[in-house]
């Protein structure tokens, strides 16, 4: 739990060349920098459909929502799911993505970080009484006193949880174990189903084996370890300069790099053009002199 008068370390740092960039963890320690998002086509093209650079302060789940529905909106596209790490399985993600009749084959983090006690998972829901049910049968009841507009709080009674055998492993509260349910938790809950499915399963082999190699050909290829220019908006069109150059290489190679002339064909077809190019001048009177062109052969 942080202070009142908590500082961020990245509020002490400013770079002296970029105002824009902000710290972020390196490899080596901690550095200035962007990071940057791509929104890919879920084929074997990989195309890169959306590119977005943002301070590294921006986390990466943040500027989800609006990459994905700018794409769809950009190339009139109807995706059936949307793929993606831990990171940016938020709630307000995954139930915008489902309100949109799109699956979102996004894994949810844990955020039980009691691991030495029963897990949500743990708990059985009555939704009929509204009511959980603990590993050892008790009831906990809705609290709206501790609910929120996005949650809502069930507590257990404090007489059932002292006197329960189970209680150094569900909690050390002497007023009751109690759990958190979000409003949208129906379609938390079915984000969860999809799991269990093979779709999801593959779609998650996919995204490891397509689009990762995406950032790392861009850092090994195209300079994406480190940007030439400077300023928010510049480094934006750095980007997508080189999600271009990306796209274009597998558009040729799908289309083919055309006729390639060998050395000695190419040297004549040079020879040619600047011959072409000297007697078109000669009849043209641009590069010779007037009494040159003067001179006639003789009988």
């Amino acid at each position: 739990m942080k202070g009142r008068n908590y500082q961020r370390m990245a509020d002490y740092f400013v770079s002296t060349t970029d105002p824009d960039a902000t710290l972020m963890e390196t490899t080596k320690g901690a550095d200035m920098g962007y990071r940057t998002h791509y929104v890919v086509d879920g084929g074997k093209a990989r195309i890169i459909l959306g590119v977005l650079v943002t301070p590294s302060e921006v986390m990466d789940n943040q500027p989800m929502r609006d990459l994905i529905f700018r794409t769809r909106f950009r190339w009139k596209l109807r995706p059936r799911q949307v793929t993606g790490d831990t990171k940016y399985g938020t709630e307000e993600n995954l139930v915008a993505i489902e309100h949109q009749h799109i699956h979102a084959y996004i894994p949810l983090p844990d955020h039980d970080h009691r691991a030495v006690f029963f897990s949500v998972q743990e708990f059985s829901y009555d939704a009929e009484r509204d009511v959980y049910l603990c590993p050892a049968g008790k009831e906990l009841h809705f609290a709206p006193w501790h609910s929120t507009e996005r949650s809502r709080r069930y507590r257990a009674y404090a007489r059932d949880c002292n006197h329960c055998p189970l209680k150094a492993r569900c909690t050390t509260s002497k007023q009751g174990r109690s759990l958190c349910r979000s409003v949208d938790e129906e379609v938390l809950d079915r984000v969860r189903g999809y799991q269990a499915t093979e779709p999801y399963k593959k779609a998650l082999r996919k995204r490891q084996v397509w689009v990762e190699p995406l950032f790392a050909e861009g850092k090994d290829w195209h300079g994406m370890r480190r940007f030439r220019l400077r300023r928010l908006w510049r480094v934006n069109c750095e980007a997508l300069m080189r999600a271009t150059g990306q796209n274009l290489k597998r558009l040729l190679t799908k289309r083919g790099w055309g006729r390639h002339p060998f050395p000695a064909e190419a040297l004549r077809l040079l020879f040619l053009a600047s011959c072409g190019w000297l007697t078109r001048l000669w009849r043209e009177n641009r590069f010779f002199p007037d009494s040159l062109t003067q001179i006639t052969p003789s009988a």
